[in-house]
């Protein structure tokens, strides 16, 4: 799964592809950086100072929550019961549901293959 790599790593990109909100995140080695990307076909949570939610279908809600977490360090990754949770260092926390979408044809979160990043 990897979620072990995804802590000390940094937000380097928000967006969709196709119907998926992704993140994209960085590793940061002083070597060959790598990059994944946390795909999300579930409901959501973004919290700041205020809590922002949404289901994956829902673009404009999640690409104005998630904006505030480019550039963030990721603090903690964990996942209980399915559910994953993911805490940047300045305290924004995403958490993503173990429940799919209706429509989901895979699992509610998942996570690329890491992969040499092309800057």
């Amino acid at each position: 799964m990897g979620l072990d790599r995804i802590v000390g790593s940094f937000v380097v990109e928000v967006g969709f592809r196709q119907a998926w909100p992704f993140l994209g995140l960085a590793d940061n080695r002083p070597a060959v950086a790598r990059e994944t990307r946390l795909y999300i076909d579930s409901t959501w949570t973004i919290t700041t100072a205020t809590a922002v939610a949404g289901g994956a279908d829902e673009g404009l809600a999640w690409l104005t929550a998630a904006i505030a977490m480019n550039g963030e360090t990721i603090h903690t990754a964990r996942v209980d019961d399915g559910v994953l949770a993911l805490t940047t260092i300045s305290g924004i926390e995403l958490v993503v549901s173990n429940e799919p979408q209706p429509y989901t044809a895979g699992e509610p979160w998942r996570l690329s293959g890491w992969r040499d990043a092309a800057y």
